[in-house]
This record gives structure tokens, sequence and C-alpha cells, in this order.
């Protein structure tokens, strides 16, 4: 249940990269066996990537492109 309202929080907070990691996390046993600071690692990753594609596909999408 606290899974879920974390995972609700972050995606009110617009960290949908982190909240799609953790859920990818929870459901990856071989992650739980890692330090919270390689699970927290991957997950800012997560985010970055996720607001550069975001932001790529922005771009993409003004310049009009043919």
């Amino acid at each position: 249940m606290l899974d879920h309202a974390t995972v609700a929080n972050l995606r009110t907070l617009k960290l949908t990269g982190f909240a799609e990691g953790l859920l990818e996390q929870m459901g990856q046993p071989e992650t739980l066996a890692m330090s919270f600071e390689e699970r927290l690692a991957l997950l800012v990753d997560r985010e970055l990537n996720a607001r550069s594609d975001r932001k790529r596909a922005r771009l993409l999408q003004r310049a009009q492109l043919k």
C-alpha cells in the first residue's frame, strides 16, 4: 500500500520517470539486493532520461520537420 502511495506522489510531483523506475524495481527481485545508493542512482538516471526524451520529442514536434 505504501509503495502505491509513493508512486502516486511521485506522479503528482511530475517525476514520472522516477515512478516508472520504482515500479520496475519493485518487480525485479535482483534490484532488492542492491544498495540504497545504487537503486537511487538508477532512479535518478531514469528520470533524467525521461525528461531528455520528452524534451527531444517536444523540440522535434515544434521543428515541424518533413
